[in-house]
């Protein structure tokens, strides 16, 4: 199987090279779902996608040799799904009626970034021979590969366990009130946050721990995929402008972490050549300015090749806002 993350800032066209790889990957006869990690749309604009659906078989036409599918993601959804598969059957219920849980599900901060890593779990458990991931547009990408560490780090913390393991025993005990009233820790908490919603937290956190605990290998082993170049490659998309400043960044951030950079796609070159000679001042002048923009860009590119001894893809016809399949199936050509 393999691994395919974009990364890059907004605007430089990686949703279209995401989608257009999982196109071409399906077309090679491999079982594909392209994953979006970003709350716009605009993956669901590029593949044609139903709104409502957390994942979608894409209709292709001529039919393609494999399927592919079309995913954004759902955290909500995800979560659930993790419940239904790791808890105890009978504490399912509990946990996804819990009024802690509906909190932590939809307002927690960070959850996007820890789903997107269980999500790809789920999705290669499911089978899929490739799993292309667009990021969200921003420098801020890589926390979806911090945060889910950090959580397994929290979680796999004697403390926590002891916290989560041991609630519902003192709770359940003559001594419980005692045992809380005698340890520091629960008095300041109490004090702070009111002993009715730390109770009901330790409750809800004695049925999730699992699930947290479950999580937190299976981050470890995606995350362990995601650093092994024979699975998983990151591809930096950027634009001539962006490009020297955005590749350095990035490459120096996934080397940083140990995630192997696979390419640097440098995207929307001017490559056509005036070929006549502008018959008015106006004309020239325009030529002029068009010969310097793409002068610069070539520059760019230079110093991207030179800085970074990476596999570099160069998309140069790229549009600007490639929106459907047709479309995409000339950059799948490409990328295939």
């Amino acid at each position: 199987m393999t691994i395919t993350v974009y990364l890059g800032t907004g605007g430089v066209g990686k949703t279209s090279l995401a989608a257009a790889t999982a196109l071409a990957r399906a077309r090679a006869g491999d079982r594909t779902l392209v994953l979006t990690t970003d709350p716009a749309h605009r993956l669901r604009t590029a593949l044609g996608l139903e709104p409502g659906a957390p994942e979608q078989l894409v209709p292709l036409d001529p039919p393609a040799p494999a399927e592919l599918w079309g995913a954004m993601l759902d955290v909500r959804a995800t979560l659930d799904d993790a419940v239904r598969l790791y808890a105890k059957p009978a504490a399912v219920d509990r946990i996804l009626n819990h009024s802690i849980y509906a909190t932590i599900a939809n307002s927690l901060v960070g959850m996007p970034e820890l789903m997107a890593v269980e999500r790809i779990d789920q999705l290669i458990r499911r089978g899929f021979e490739n799993i292309v991931v667009d990021t969200a547009p921003s420098r801020h990408a890589l926390e979806f590969l911090d945060k889910p560490m950090f959580f397994a780090g929290l979680a796999d913390s004697a403390w926590v366990k002891l916290v989560g393991r041991a609630y519902r025993f003192a709770a359940a005990s003559p001594f419980g009130l005692f045992s809380r009233a005698s340890v520091d820790m629960y008095a300041r908490v109490e004090a702070i946050l009111g002993a009715n919603l730390v109770r009901e937290i330790l409750d809800f956190y004695s049925l999730f721990v699992s699930i947290a605990e479950g999580y937190s290998a299976r981050a470890r082993k995606t995350v362990a995929l995601l650093k092994d170049p024979a699975v998983t490659s990151f591809r930096i998309v950027s634009t001539p402008q962006k490009a020297v400043a955005d590749s350095s960044y990035f490459a120096a951030e996934l080397e940083k972490r140990g995630f192997p950079t696979g390419a640097i796609c440098i995207n929307r070159l001017w490559t056509e050549t005036a070929t006549a000679t502008p018959a008015s001042g106006l004309e020239q002048d325009l030529m002029d300015w068009y010969g310097a923009v793409q002068a610069s860009q070539q520059a760019a590119v230079r110093a991207v090749t030179e800085g970074h001894a990476a596999s570099i893809v160069r998309v140069p016809e790229l549009a600007e806002d490639v929106e459907g399949i047709e479309s995409l199936e000339q950059i799948a050509r490409f990328l295939g």
